[in-house]
């Protein structure tokens, strides 16, 4: 499943990042890699984007990019 088919409070595992650029470089170096935990936090008050947690840090990642990152529940 993608990222963004999380619901508010939902955890899931990052399974894989696809080719998503500079990104995907810059989510890597903030630690988001395949194997950790993150969880949507909440969403932006027009719906984009939206605030995950990962190891504690909130992250906001726009719903364009959040759909090339596959996680698994």
């Amino acid at each position: 499943m993608k990222l963004t088919e999380l619901k508010r409070g939902e955890s899931a595992k990052i399974v894989k990042i696809g080719r998503i650029g500079e990104l995907k470089k810059r989510l890597v170096d903030m630690g988001i890699t395949s194997g950790e935990v993150i969880k949507l936090e909440r969403n932006a008050p027009l719906g984009d984007p939206q605030e995950y947690i990962i190891k504690g840090t909130g992250i906001a990642i726009r719903k364009e990019d959040a759909q090339n990152i596959e996680v698994s529940k």
